[in-house]
């Protein structure tokens, strides 16, 4: 069990991050670590894979301080997980099956992956099966459904246009109500914290019209940032429209996208492929290191540098044909004074920009 595989004081520290993700006073530590330690609770689970990268799978398994597996594996009965389980084949199978049939209604789903349903669902299978059988057959039997990751959410990147088979999320494609813990990857921690809160209340916790709990997505990032090298949002971050609490669940307890200075892309959002496209702007190199924290929003931070006065796709295009496509991008800069050695990129058009210097931009 649990006390095995790590300390006491570990894991009474590991139960007060859970307390503290929940939003629970200090008080409610030793009820937590009864609720993963008590021999009667380990809940049935099939964890369906779907199209998706087995992303989620890994952020969870390589979760550390302690090992995120080490105690929600004591504390689930994982019958079937394509990525951990020692069965393979018509046995593997044979598992998922037969807990769905002796804990009907009873076991618990997690699902990890958009489900193709073009064409009946034929551009995705499993042991001859398609996804999306598989799901029809499944899901609608479970107690509670949870889908780990913005793709089982939402479609994520394989929904992404064009879309070519038909990825939905799982609400979308079987018609069932979903419990859904999103991110690109999603933090382990909240998945802990979610099944936690199952065994203390007997209950699933409160949640957003969209199905994530609010303990995890009730608030935006920007919303109380800890942006260590000031706020980003001039660049493109999509902090203030983003809901989760990755600012606060640092990943390993080390860190997260901004602490090492890099916008939020907005990945547990909806559409969020399509919809925050593009992620990267080439003019932004040029200036990134010099005067972020006083940076303002720029009316064409949507487009990629050239955009604004060309096609989207020109620079792509001509740089295409040119034998030596770096030469060919220095002189398209030195042409429109725009040097990504320096950060002249803004004041080369405003002169009032703040900050702006000839000095060497930080790499």
């Amino acid at each position: 069990m649990v006390e095995a595989l790590i300390t006491r004081r570990s894991f009474l520290k590991y139960c007060g991050g859970i307390a503290a993700t929940l939003g629970l006073s200090a008080s409610m530590i030793p009820r937590i670590a009864e609720a993963l330690t008590s021999a009667d609770t380990r809940l049935p689970v099939v964890w369906l894979h779907f199209a998706e990268c087995t992303g989620c799978s890994e952020s969870f398994l390589r979760a550390t301080d302690p090992h995120v597996a080490d105690i929600l594996f004591d504390v689930l009965n994982i019958t079937y997980h394509e990525t951990i389980q020692v069965a393979c084949g018509e046995k593997a199978e044979y598992n998922r099956d037969k807990t769905v049939q002796d804990y009907d209604g009873q076991f618990i789903c997690v699902v990890e992956g958009a489900i193709p349903t073009k064409d009946g669902g034929v551009y995705g299978m499993v042991g001859g099966k398609t996804m999306l059988e598989i799901a029809r057959s499944v899901i609608p039997r479970a107690k509670h459904t949870i889908c780990f990751g913005t793709c089982s959410a939402y479609g994520g990147l394989p929904a992404a246009a064009p879309n070519p088979t038909g990825a939905k999320g799982v609400k979308d494609a079987v018609g069932i109500d979903t419990i859904n813990i999103t991110g690109c990857p999603p933090h382990p921690m909240n998945l802990v914290a979610l099944i936690t809160s199952y065994l203390l209340n007997n209950q699933m916790p409160d949640r957003r019209p969209d199905g994530r709990p609010t303990f995890c997505h009730g608030e935006t990032i920007h919303s109380s940032c800890t942006v260590p090298h000031g706020c980003m949002q001039g660049y493109n971050c999509k902090g203030p429209k983003t809901y989760n609490n990755c600012h606060k669940q640092l990943y390993n307890a080390e860190s997260w996208c901004i602490q090492v200075e890099h916008q939020c892309i907005g990945c547990s959002e909806p559409g969020f492929w399509d919809n925050n496209a593009p992620f990267y702007n080439p003019m932004w190199a040029s200036m990134f290191g010099a005067y972020r924290p006083d940076a303002l929003l720029h009316k064409e931070m949507d487009n990629a540098s050239c955009t604004p006065c060309h096609s989207s796709d020109m620079f792509d295009r001509q740089e295409a044909k040119e034998n030596e496509p770096g030469k060919f991008q220095l002189s398209m800069h030195k042409k429109h004074k725009v040097n990504v050695q320096t950060v002249q990129g803004c004041s080369s058009c405003h002169p009032e920009a703040p900050g702006a210097t000839k000095l060497p931009a930080k790499r």
